[in-house]
């Protein structure tokens, strides 16, 4: 008997391939990740990688589908509007399961089944009612399986705390992120590179978690800790009518509008203008550094290179500034053991600027450093939200009674 289960993401698949390897214990049991449906990209990539890694702790073998998203747009289309649990749930349970079939006949099973069954927000019958029509006829039998029932689901959510996987907060779909997810969703969908408390920033730890524990066999330990997050939408800097080379300080206020202001007194490396409190600041490299701590919001104050200090000083600036200020979360990832001689540190975000680490450059240096690692000569500390004060280091030390030092050449990579 060989049983191929669709996996829709790591939560509900843990519990599920457990009890289905207790039920079926002389069954060999095959994942198959096809999703097309989740969005965006980065939001996929997400439950993948959380997926590879609970499949190698429990010794599932797993195969990636294709991120076919245009035929499941077509699948559903003229449903867009369909509430959870609608149409639109069935037209994709369909779509997602008739691959599924197909894929088990590619590898030569005689059942499917699939881990939606075990999601608290899914339609069992619905999915039941799916998966016999998709088989029928296919020679692959359909297990609608339930695993909610006698405390499967606390189960579920305890062995996902337990093994500190991602847990999504909305089902998957485009649609279902916007009717289902609680404000603002528009970080959900652009991205500004590998910013704090980002999308982009999770899969990177994540990542590197699934490399040391599956390559690398190295334990890894996740904490999760609140910050102010501080995300610049837009902002420029235009004088005579040139818009300068510019970033822009972390935690600057926004300026409602359009600014017009002239300088009024320069005080060492700072031009103080006129109105709404606009600072610049003349810098030789036009790079971020990270603030040692969150110190509140400040004035809107814009870095400029010093080689436009004669046209500042002379002329009328017009600056525009929309920045957002929020509650948030980022995440710390131990490599090695918390009782290390030493811990090194290196931050899981990019800079304003675009700076920050390659996950194949730190893949390569955990490489290298195996050997101190498994004899806890050394321990990797990848940081969470490192560009905005620092706070993952803090929350760090607070949680451990430990400190870090940063990996030498980390902060300039």
């Amino acid at each position: 008997m060989k049983i191929l289960v669709h996996i829709c993401c790591a939560p509900d698949a843990v519990y599920f391939l457990k009890r289905l390897r207790e039920d079926y214990s002389e069954a060999q049991i095959v994942g198959f990740f096809y999703d097309p449906n989740i969005h965006p990209y980065e939001e996929y990539k997400l439950r993948l990688v959380e997926t590879q890694r609970a499949c190698a702790e429990l010794g599932v073998e797993l195969h990636e589908g294709e991120y076919d998203m245009e035929s499941w747009l077509e699948q559903v289309r003229g449903y867009e509007e369909e509430p959870e649990r609608g149409k639109r749930c069935a037209l994709c349970f369909d779509h997602r399961l008739l691959r599924s079939v197909q894929f088990a006949k590619e590898v030569g099973a005689t059942h499917l089944t699939t881990t939606l069954l075990m999601s608290p927000k899914k339609e069992f019958l619905m999915l039941k009612e799916s998966g016999h029509k998709v088989c029928q006829g296919s020679g692959v039998e359909f297990l609608p399986l339930d695993y909610r029932k006698g405390g499967g689901t606390q189960e579920m959510f305890r062995l996902s705390r337990e093994m500190e996987l991602y847990h999504q907060d909305y089902c998957g779909c485009i649609y279902g992120l916007f009717k289902q997810k609680k404000g603002e969703v528009q970080w959900d969908l652009v991205s500004f590179g590998r910013r704090p408390g980002s999308k982009e920033e999770i899969l990177f730890i994540k990542e590197l978690r699934l490399f040391a524990q599956r390559e690398l066999f190295l334990p890894c330990k996740e904490w999760e800790f609140g910050f102010i997050n501080w995300k610049l939408l837009s902002g420029k800097i235009e004088v005579g009518g040139q818009t300068l080379p510019s970033l822009v300080k972390p935690y600057s206020s926004s300026i409602r509008g359009v600014l017009k202001a002239d300088p009024v007194e320069r005080v060492g490396d700072i031009i103080y203008y006129s109105k709404g409190g606009l600072k610049v600041v003349l810098v030789e490299d036009l790079r971020e550094d990270p603030p040692e701590t969150f110190e509140g919001l400040c004035d809107p104050t814009f870095l400029v290179p010093r080689s436009f200090e004669d046209l500042l000083l002379k002329s009328r600036a017009v600056a525009t500034l929309q920045t957002e200020i929020t509650p948030d979360k980022s995440s710390l990832l131990l490599i090695g053991s918390i009782e290390a001689r030493e811990i090194l540190y290196l931050p899981a975000d990019t800079s304003q600027d675009g700076r920050g680490l390659d996950l194949p450059w730190v893949q390569e240096v955990l490489s290298e450093e195996r050997k101190a690692i498994v004899s806890e000569e050394r321990a990797y500390l990848v940081v969470g939200a490192y560009t905005l004060g620092k706070a993952g280091l803090r929350y760090f030390q607070e949680r451990t009674g430990r400190r870090a030092k940063p990996l030498l050449g980390s902060q300039s990579s």
